[in-house]
């Protein structure tokens, strides 16, 4: 853990006993499982209510959209830049994103994020009645208030937890984020139909801004100086292998650049961000469209509609957990990597693209759902997958390399709105859109079959991140 670790320790507590036996950390003193679990577990348990929030203000502008284009009479592609809004800024917000968090820490930048999106949701009812260009612009900041959830997440896991724990530990944060999703799916229709979609946004933004005074307040605290040398000693013992210091003592990072572009120049990255594009293009779709598409193609009323939309959430988290779990057992049975990680991705990516097609081409309410239950299973399965490659391929860079994946594969849920709504009003098929959505997926399980790589891709020295 780097000496301004955000977790605190107590300072009274005994330095715990230790001996390195080929590289591995072997505890002898049982309080050393106290110091380790405790404030490893409270870290995820309030990172989980930071994603929760995060997912909770996502998911309500879908079906907020639909009421806020029939209030003030916005045509379709208006709408197609109003859903797409977000997506820009968090594109935006990305290209910084990792490098801000490397040299200020994960956990303060997480702390001022969820801060700013929730202020920001919350003054949304107000700036909508200036017009459009101005509701636009705030969606825009609300996105690039929201970019820094994936790389200071990702930052605090490959600090804090083990190797063979990060697939479960993943598979947590995942489930975290769609249980956001969940509630927003059920509640916000009800909301809106009820007391209007600016109460959605006040009540959510308000939830959201609680959640994240609770990460400020308790996983923020700073520790003592011995608690922190405990920290530290423990660390180093665990992970200094080479006789490196792996992880800074110091607050900044040495970072070439905002972003790790040299990551583009290999084949297993690429790979990888093939099918974290392709991926988001299925889930932004699902969750920016999916309101629309359920009260205007399957007729359903949109007090109802959260019923079926929190089907995707639910399956897709019971897909990250199996996922998780998955990739932790076949770890622990010494399954060869790369043939574990093509085993669990590309079957997901393939499973959820043949899905989608019979969900576009269903009408009947209940076929349609089913097909979109094993949809979002197989995304859930994937997501997982896909985040835990992205630590193999950059251990101790996680930060910077998720923030530059994660920017580009935000480009589909930028323009997908916009092109969804340009094929719609030229087509009306949603057949065809689904139909591009699996043909991306499908395509992207076959070149990570070809060329996906778990192989460490910084042959340099390490980078030092502030946690």
């Amino acid at each position: 853990m780097a000496a301004d670790a955000m977790l605190s320790f107590e300072a009274s507590w005994e330095m715990p006993k230790t001996q390195k036996n080929n590289g591995m950390c072997k505890v002898t003193n049982p309080y050393s499982h106290w110091l380790l679990l405790v404030p490893r577990v409270r870290m995820q348990i309030l990172m989980a209510g930071v994603c929760i929030s995060n997912y909770l203000l996502r998911t309500c502008l879908g079906t907020c959209a639909v009421l806020m284009v029939q209030e003030y009479n916005w045509d379709m592609q208006l709408k197609g830049k109003l859903l797409g809004a977000f997506f820009w800024g968090y594109l935006a917000g990305n290209l910084f994103a990792g490098a801000i968090s490397a040299r200020l820490g994960a956990g303060m930048v997480l702390a001022f994020a969820a801060i700013s999106w929730s202020a920001l949701a919350i003054a949304m009812p107000m700036v909508t009645d200036f017009g459009f260009g101005h509701t636009w612009l705030l969606l825009i900041l609300l996105g690039v208030a929201a970019s820094p959830l994936m790389p200071t997440t990702m930052q605090l896991l490959s600090a804090y937890v083990p190797a063979s724990e990060r697939g479960c530990s993943l598979a947590a944060r995942a489930l975290s984020m769609r249980f956001g999703q969940i509630v927003a799916s059920v509640l916000a229709p009800l909301i809106c139909s009820q007391a209007g979609w600016r109460a959605s946004f006040a009540i959510f933004g308000t939830v959201s801004l609680l959640l994240a005074f609770l990460w400020l307040g308790f996983a923020m605290t700073k520790s003592r100086e011995a608690g922190m040398e405990i920290a530290r000693k423990m660390w180093e013992d665990a992970l200094d292998n080479t006789g490196e210091v792996v992880v800074a003592t110091g607050g900044s990072a040495k970072a070439d650049s905002l972003l790790p572009w040299w990551a583009l120049k290999h084949p297993g990255f690429l790979a990888l961000l093939a099918v974290h594009c392709s991926n988001n293009f299925a889930m932004y779709t699902i969750m920016s469209w999916g309101p629309s598409y359920f009260t205007e193609v399957l007729e359903l009323p949109l007090e109802s509609v959260g019923l079926y939309l929190m089907l995707p959430a639910a399956f897709s988290g019971i897909g990250a957990i199996t996922g998780g779990v998955c990739t932790d057992w076949l770890q622990s049975r010494r399954c060869p990597l790369l043939q574990m990680r093509r085993g669990i991705l590309c079957p997901a990516a393939a499973g959820a693209g043949l899905s989608l097609v019979c969900f576009g081409n269903l009408h009947s309410v209940p076929a349609a759902s089913l097909a979109m239950i094993a949809a979002a299973m197989s995304i859930g399965i994937l997501d997982t997958a896909q985040n835990a490659v992205y630590l193999d391929l950059a251990p101790q860079n996680a930060a910077a390399v998720v923030s530059l994946g994660n920017g580009i594969a935000t480009l589909p849920g930028a323009a997908g709105p916009a092109l969804v709504a340009l094929l719609l009003e030229s087509t009306g098929l949603w057949s065809l859109v689904w139909g591009i959505i699996a043909a991306c997926l499908i395509v992207s399980s076959v070149i990570f079959a070809l060329f996906g790589s778990v192989e460490d891709i910084e042959k340099r020295a390490p980078k030092y991140m502030q946690v």
